[in-house]
């Protein structure tokens, strides 16, 4: 229903917030708000127009103070902004546009989850596309990021140089190479690989200094 204008405050960052005697308030950016004043009766078409600008930049500023901290999937941002309540058409305009500027894109951040995942945390392929599908990344974006890059040797590689660090590149017995069996999988390396590793971890000599 109509309502009028009760208090026009300013706000950080060029808005300005503008409460109705209805209780009802919105945050606009300032060049919204030229032509009001306190008291400017407004229908409830202008309502509705400075309730979707409210949505717009509360949802546009939300995304952006994600993305600040840190890169986001497409579905990550479309789950925060739907935590606000904003109206789908507005959530997918939004969306859209962060696609449109490169500021939210699932092969860049896959390919660079992929890298940094399996350089500093040794994870293999498994865990990977695990983690990548939670994170709402798509099948297909996930397999074009790990193609090639974690072929048997590059995996057994990884695998032995996690293996080594544990044990210190002494000999083993059985429990602990039982142990390490388990963080590998839990690290997603292919079952074969963890296989043959853990088999050189309890048939090498004891003098080795290193993984054969």
């Amino acid at each position: 229903m109509p309502d009028h204008i009760v208090e026009l405050k300013p706000r950080p960052r060029g808005r300005v917030t503008i409460k109705l005697a209805g209780g009802r308030f919105f945050t606009v950016p300032l060049d919204q708000t030229r032509a009001l004043s306190v008291g400017t009766a407004l229908s409830d078409g202008e309502i509705s127009r400075l309730d979707r600008i409210d949505q717009y930049y509360r949802g546009k500023s939300k995304a952006l103070l994600l993305l600040s901290k840190r890169a986001r999937t497409r579905a990550q941002i479309k789950t925060a902004l739907e935590k606000l309540s904003i109206e789908l058409s507005i959530r997918d305009g939004i969306l859209s546009e962060l696609i449109e500027t490169g500021l939210v894109d699932d092969r860049r951040f896959a390919r660079e989850y992929v890298h940094l995942k399996s350089e500093v945390r040794g994870f293999g392929p498994h865990r990977l596309r695990r983690d990548l599908t939670r994170l709402g990344v798509g099948s297909a974006i996930v397999d074009e990021a790990l193609d090639g890059s974690f072929d048997s040797e590059k995996q057994t590689s990884m695998a032995r140089e996690l293996a080594l660090r544990r044990t210190g590149g002494g000999s083993v017995d059985e429990r602990t190479a039982r142990r390490i069996a388990d963080l590998l999988r839990r690290k997603g390396f292919d079952f074969e690989v963890v296989n043959r590793v853990v088999y050189d971890l309890l048939h090498r000599r004891e003098d080795e200094g290193a993984l054969e």
